[in-house]
């Protein structure tokens, strides 16, 4: 729907189209708007370079979770990997190296923090305030900060200001700090610890890592990728085939069963299968870790109590057996703090270190708390991140609000969809970018998602992840999971298969949005004529 106004003259912005954040969601955003003949970008970047996470984490051990060769944008195949789950230091390389070879570089400005987005109606722009004081505007904004938005603060760890040793995070790791010989102490067994245990254990004198939660470790066949099938993905179509081979079995055996099977059965039988099927798997990892771990008292702790699916499942080789190494200790006694030369448990026991490191997680898109009041401002004095405390994290298709006009996120509500996260930010980059081009072929200055079309996507994204929300919630109650935030929504995953949201992507109904269209007043005469 296009409705036109008559409006005085107004502010021209500074820029067309802004982009905050030059991860993979920025990347895919500049390029797929470029693509398009959208060429008026700024790329604003809090940090030094293109990467996002994988510029921020080069800590020991750090690697892809997913095999590499889902792990790529479609328009800019690698044929180059060296190992089947690459390490960080090459994903950063093929980010930096994508950005260079389709001429995006002159679009970043670096050290360049948005801390406050909001919307001036009257001239129908977005007003971005940065960290220095200085104010960009833009017509558009598609927001790429990602979903790990900032590292998790330290100060549920008493004392730890007060030791006289190195503290490190995964996030800020200092290349130069020579871990051999040291004890070491990591709290925290996600992603992240579980790299970092595997690469320092038989290493260093000492390691100690500290387990509020045991997760599941599932393992990972990795290995080096041979010339004959770096080869064989220079080939026109092979690699954007097993791309695709990739995407329909994930739909097909995953996606489908969840979305559209499972959803036909009631909710009492439907939660006893699923807490017979977490059973069944349990009962095959107690096998896993008897093979994997020599002493009984770390198997049966290292255990999980949730489901296999009510957390992401870390993919390492190395993590369990790591335990089997003397100077490997697996403490599970909660911290009682962080003295000036080690570690104190609530039993007493205080272990020396000389390195910590916390790797005690991030904050997430999926969490209310995330969002600052006061720095994402619509219409009317709306307030995202207090709408987001009122009323949930609620979005359309994963990144438009009514009341944010002219505006996306690529890490949003319900959004998640892929085989790995280039294929999600791709994805949703791909819906925000059609707009944005329709919007100017229709000579309008400001579009935003109807709230009838907002509630509709809604409504339905809910009722489809039904067997997400029963699985996260009623057959893991007492699971801590970002797949369910603090206010006791699911909103990480969007229930809907691969094929469907890049279907959506390219042909999804224009007339969900309202396009408007703000001109000049016209002649009198020419005015009764329209």
């Amino acid at each position: 729907m296009v409705i036109r106004r008559g409006d005085a003259a107004q502010e021209k912005p500074r820029y067309e189209v802004a982009i905050i954040g030059a991860g993979p969601g920025g990347i895919a955003a500049a390029h797929l708007l470029r693509r398009r003949g959208i060429c008026d970008i700024v790329i604003l970047e809090r940090g030094s370079d293109f990467g996002g996470s994988w510029r921020d984490n080069h800590y020991p051990g750090l690697t892809v979770d997913i095999p590499i060769l889902w792990y790529q944008f479609s328009f800019a195949r690698n044929p180059r990997w060296t190992r089947l789950f690459a390490p960080g230091s090459e994903i950063q390389g093929y980010l930096t190296e994508t950005a260079r070879d389709l001429g995006l570089y002159p679009l970043l400005r670096p050290h360049s923090e948005v801390v406050r987005q909001s919307w001036d109606e009257q001239a129908a722009l977005w007003r971005l305030d940065i960290a220095d004081g200085e104010q960009v505007s833009a017509r558009f904004v598609v927001s790429s900060v990602g979903g790990y938005v900032n590292a998790k603060p330290n100060l549920d760890i008493p004392g730890l200001d007060e030791f006289e040793g190195t503290v490190l995070r995964p996030n800020a790791w200092d290349d130069s700090y020579d871990t051999r010989g040291k004890n070491v102490a990591v709290i925290g067994t996600g992603s992240s610890g579980v790299q970092i245990v595997s690469a320092l254990s038989g290493t260093v004198s000492q390691l100690d890592v500290y387990q509020r939660t045991p997760n599941w470790i599932l393992p990972k066949v990795d290995f080096g990728i041979p010339p004959l099938l770096r080869a064989l993905l220079r080939l026109p179509g092979i690699a954007s085939a097993g791309h695709l081979l990739g995407r329909a079995a994930f739909d097909l055996f995953f996606l489908v069963p969840v979305v559209h099977l499972l959803s036909r059965i009631p909710d009492r039988p439907l939660t006893g299968a699923m807490r017979g099927y977490d059973a069944f798997i349990r009962l095959m990892y107690r096998g896993l870790l008897r093979r994997a771990v020599r002493d009984e008292a770390t198997r049966d702790a290292l255990l999980p109590r949730h489901g296999i699916l009510a957390k992401r499942p870390v993919i390492s080789s190395s993590y369990l057996t790591s335990f089997n190494e003397p100077a490997t200790h697996l403490i599970t006694t909660p911290i009682a703090r962080v003295t000036a030369t080690g570690v104190r448990t609530v039993d007493g026991v205080e272990r020396p270190a000389d390195l910590i490191v916390t790797a005690t997680g991030y904050e997430l898109w999926t969490d209310p708390e995330t969002y600052r009041v006061g720095t994402i401002l619509g219409t009317d004095g709306f307030d995202l991140a207090q709408y987001y405390r009122t009323h949930g994290l609620r979005s359309y298709a994963g990144t438009a609000h009514p009341r944010l006009p002219n505006r996306w996120e690529i890490v949003g509500p319900l959004g998640f969809v892929g085989v790995g996260w280039t294929d999600f930010v791709e994805t949703i980059a791909e819906h925000a970018v059609r707009v944005i081009d329709a919007a100017r072929r229709r000579d309008c200055e400001i579009v935003a998602v109807t709230p009838r079309a907002f509630q509709a996507w809604d409504a339905r994204m809910r009722r489809a992840g039904r067997v997400a929300h029963l699985y996260f919630t009623r057959c893991n109650p007492e699971s801590n999971t970002y797949f369910v935030n603090s206010r006791g929504e699911t909103v990480y995953h969007r229930p809907q298969t691969i094929t469907a949201a890049r279907r959506f992507a390219r042909h999804s109904a224009l007339e969900d949005y309202l396009f408007t269209t703000a001109h000049a007043p016209e002649p009198a005469a020419e005015a009764e004529a329209s």
